[in-house]
């Protein structure tokens, strides 16, 4: 939910964030929401292949690919050129692209056999934060007439999400949700009293 409430605003944002900063229209080599695109599918590539490394740890690598992703919106209220505007741009799309990871996590959460009903629960958070997000952000630009405190917010979600993730995924829990072996069954002996 705070991955999407955060991370979707930027991609609908940014041409006018640079429009902003006065960037001028013969500056952009590219639109930035095609680097964006480009960034999101070269993301979703690399990203499942470092997740198909065994050395990886894919709940510790979606954290990485969230805080730097939220670290990246913070700053875009300091980029006053295309090329940060681009640059920043990309890293968002490329670590957007997280999405291709998402299973991965999921399932070493909750585990196979919750996986389909989890999977429909984040999917449901996922659409809330889509749907919610752009019209916050839009409500912080209109009251405020700059897109710094939208920005500020949506990487603040995004960060606030990565470190409840984090927190959630730290090794000291799991002896907490160990489960006790199982007692062997008791198994009685009974014997004939009479042999009427």
């Amino acid at each position: 939910l705070l991955f999407d409430i955060g991370g979707f605003p930027p991609s609908l944002l940014m041409e006018d964030v640079a429009r902003s900063s006065n960037v001028k229209e013969e500056e952009f080599i590219m639109p930035l929401i095609s680097i964006i695109g480009i960034m999101t599918a070269v993301g979703k590539l690399l990203l499942g292949i470092l997740a198909d490394f065994k050395w990886i740890n894919t709940l510790y690598l979606y954290v990485a690919t969230l805080i730097i992703m939220g670290l990246a919106l913070c700053a875009i209220p300091f980029a006053k050129s295309y090329v940060t505007l681009a640059l920043l741009s990309a890293i968002l799309g490329f670590f957007t692209g997280n999405w291709s990871i998402f299973p991965y996590v999921t399932t070493k959460t909750v585990g196979i056999e919750k996986l389909a009903h989890a999977y429909g629960i984040l999917m449901f958070f996922a659409g809330l934060g889509n749907s919610l997000g752009p019209p916050i952000v839009g409500w912080f630009y209109d009251w405020t007439q700059t897109y710094d405190i939208a920005f500020y917010f949506s990487g603040f979600c995004v960060l606030l999400g990565g470190f409840i993730l984090l927190l959630a995924a730290l090794p000291s829990w799991n002896t907490c949700n160990k489960q006790l072996p199982k007692p062997a069954p008791t198994t009685f002996l009974y014997k004939v009293a009479s042999n009427v």
